[in-house]
């Protein structure tokens, strides 16, 4: 592993539709960004093709989705946002090969939560290019 992150940013499905509105994900993008660097989370791009493994932490009354439903939502964003504050060079296929997501109902006392894990792309994983 190569980084871990445990965000306090909900991971949502996208069930409320995602539409056109550029407007409003590129807000939340600037938003998720600063709420970030006020974290500590800015670094310097990781040198090697990476997976990334996402984790959704419920929270209390929150229940388990359909594993398809997991990216779907406001994951794009934060993507974009951890590209922004230098942890990856680009979300591109070069630096990118994969991302996996999961569910976790076990630790509901500290969710809702977002977990990122990022691993170089050829470290433990057969699919990894």
């Amino acid at each position: 592993m190569l980084h871990s992150a445990l965000l306090d940013i909900e991971l949502t499905n996208g069930n409320d539709g995602r539409g056109s509105k550029w407007f409003s994900s590129a807000k939340r993008r600037k938003e998720y960004a600063q709420k970030l660097i006020a974290w500590g989370h800015r670094r310097t791009p990781f040198e090697v093709p990476v997976r990334i493994c996402v984790t959704r932490i419920l929270g209390k009354g929150q229940r388990l989705w359909d594993v398809s439903s997991i990216g779907r939502g406001n994951f794009k964003e934060i993507e974009d946002a951890i590209v922004e504050i230098g942890w990856l060079h680009d979300d591109g296929p070069a630096w990118v090969t994969s991302v996996e997501f999961k569910q976790h109902s076990s630790s509901r006392h500290i969710g809702p939560k977002t977990l990122i894990e990022v691993f170089a792309a050829n470290e433990g994983n057969s699919n990894a290019n």
